[in-house]
C-alpha cells in the first residue's frame, strides 16, 4: 500500500498534519439547542492561523449536523430511531457547512466537505482514494471538513462517534496530532463535577494501566453527544498506534491548549498544562497495519502470557496461545479483524485471522505437532504502549 507523505513547505521542511475534533457541546449552545457563533469563529480563527503560518496542514472533524438538524426542525429533543437522527443528520449537515463555509470565506481559507462511512477506509481500494484525497486537498491549502456519512451508513459499520471517526482520519493523512476539543479541560481521575478532589492526569503513556486505574465511564462528556471519556479512549489507541498524539482539552481554551501542545509559545518543562495528552507509539504502524486500525472489529479473544510476548516481539500469534474457554458465544471468520488482550483483558493488538472461532474449538487444530499460526505477523497491528514497549519518551 502506498503510503502518505506530508507535503513540503516552501522551505523544503514537512509540515504537521494537524486533525481538530469538535464536539456538539462545543458548536451546540446547551441551553438554546442554537448554533454558538462565537465559539465556531474562534475554531475557525485559530484553525485559519495555523494553516496560513505555512508550518501545518489541517484538518477538521466535526460533530453538530444532527444537532443543526434539530435546530431547523424545531426538535428539542434527539430521536432514538436511528433514521429519524440520519435524517436530521442529512438535514443538519449542509446547514453546518454553510456556518464552517462562511466563516472560513471571511478568514480567506477554502474549505472542502469530506463524507466518510468505516465501510469506505474498511475496503483498501476506497482507503487509499481517501488517503489521495485528502493529500490532494492539502496540496491545494484547502481545510478538509469530515463528518460520518450518516444518511448511508448501516449500524454495524458506523463509526459510531466522531471521538473514533476523528483518530482514523488522522491515521489516514499521517497527523501527527490529533485535538479532541469537548466541554471539559482533560481526563480526570474521576468526575470532577461530582468528585471534588478528581485531579486531571497531565499525560498518559499507557492506557490499559489508565483504564485499570480510573474509572473513566464516571467522566463522560457532555449529554449533547455521543461520546465521553470512554469513546476519547479507543480514539487515543487508534491515534497512538498509528505514530499520532492526542490532546484532549477544552473547546473555549482552543488556541491556548494548541499553542501549548504544539510548541508554538515556547514550552516551560514546571507549566502546569491545561489538557490531558496521549504519547504515541514510537514505531508506529505503517501501511497494511496502518489500514487494519480501519476494519472493523468482529469479535475479540484472550491470548496466554507466552502468546502476549510473541505479539510484542513482532512473532506470529500461534494457535495454542490463544485461551479457547474464553471463546464461547463469540463469532468471527477466516480473514475476520479482532482485537486480541491479554489475560486480564486489556487490549494489546488488532488482528486478522487464520481461523475461524469454530476451527479454534477442534482438537486437531490444537493439538497438532506443526506450530499452527493463528495470525501472522504481518497482520499483527499493536494497538497496546507503554514504556517498555515502543512508547514516546515524556521528554519528546
Amino acid at each position: 500500500m502506498e503510503e502518505s507523505t506530508n507535503t513540503p513547505s516552501t522551505s523544503g521542511k514537512k509540515k504537521t498534519r494537524v486533525v481538530v475534533k469538535v464536539g456538539t457541546s462545543s458548536l451546540i449552545k446547551a441551553d438554546t439547542g442554537v448554533v454558538h457563533l462565537s465559539q465556531l469563529a474562534k475554531i475557525c480563527e485559530q484553525i485559519t492561523e495555523l494553516q496560513k503560518s505555512n508550518e501545518f496542514q489541517c484538518a477538521i472533524v466535526t460533530s453538530g449536523a444532527v444537532g443543526a438538524g434539530m435546530l431547523q426542525l424545531g426538535i428539542k429533543e434527539k430521536p432514538k430511531e436511528l433514521q429519524k437522527r440520519q435524517a436530521l443528520a442529512a438535514i443538519g449537515q449542509a446547514h453546518l457547512m454553510h456556518y464552517y463555509e462562511d466563516m472560513f470565506g471571511t478568514l480567506g481559507v477554502k474549505t472542502a466537505q469530506v463524507l466518510l462511512t468505516l465501510e469506505n477506509l474498511s475496503q483498501k481500494s476506497q482507503y487509499n482514494r481517501a488517503m489521495n484525497t485528502f493529500s490532494s486537498l492539502f496540496d491545494y491549502d484547502v481545510v478538509p471538513i469530515v463528518n460520518e456519512n450518516d444518511t448511508v451508513a448501516i449500524e454495524e459499520l458506523r463509526f459510531g462517534d466522531n471521538d473514533t471517526l476523528s483518530a482514523h482520519v488522522a491515521s489516514l493523512i499521517s497527523a501527527e496530532y490529533l485535538f479532541l476539543f469537548t466541554d471539559v479541560d482533560g481526563l480526570y481521575s474521576s468526575n470532577p463535577m461530582k468528585d471534588p478532589n478528581a485531579k486531571r492526569i497531565q499525560v498518559v503513556d499507557d492506557i490499559n494501566k489508565l483504564m485499570s486505574e480510573v474509572d473513566v465511564a464516571s467522566g463522560a462528556g457532555s449529554a449533547g453527544g455521543t461520546g465521553g471519556m470512554v469513546t476519547k479512549l479507543t480514539a487515543a489507541r487508534i491515534a497512538s498506534a498509528a505514530g499520532c498524539k492526542t490532546v484532549i482539552g477544552r473547546s473555549t481554551e482552543m488556541k491556548k491548549v494548541v499553542e501549548c501542545a504544539l510548541g508554538l509559545n515556547g514550552v516551560n518543562p514546571h507549566e502546569k498544562k491545561e489538557y490531558t495528552l496521549f504519547l504515541a507509539a514510537m514505531d508506529a504502524a505503517k501501511g497494511k497495519k496502518r489500514w487494519m486500525l480501519s476494519v472493523p472489529v468482529k469479535d475479540r479473544v484472550r491470548v496466554n502470557k507466552e502468546g502476549e510476548e510473541d505479539i510484542k516481539s513482532g512473532e506470529p500469534l500461534l494457535v495454542k496461545n490463544v485461551l479457547v474457554g474464553d471463546n464461547s458465544g463469540k463469532s468471527f471468520k477466516v480473514q475476520d479483524c479482532i482485537i486480541v488482550e491479554d489475560e486480564e483483558g486489556r487490549e494489546i493488538a488488532r488482528a486478522i485471522v487464520n481461523y475461524s472461532v469454530e476451527d479454534l474449538a477442534q482438537e486437531n487444530v490444537r493439538t497438532s505437532d506443526a506450530e499452527e499460526e493463528f495470525v501472522h505477523s504481518s497482520n499483527l497491528c499493536i494497538t497496546h504502549f507503554n514504556e517498555e514497549y515502543r512508547s514516546v519518551s515524556r521528554n519528546d
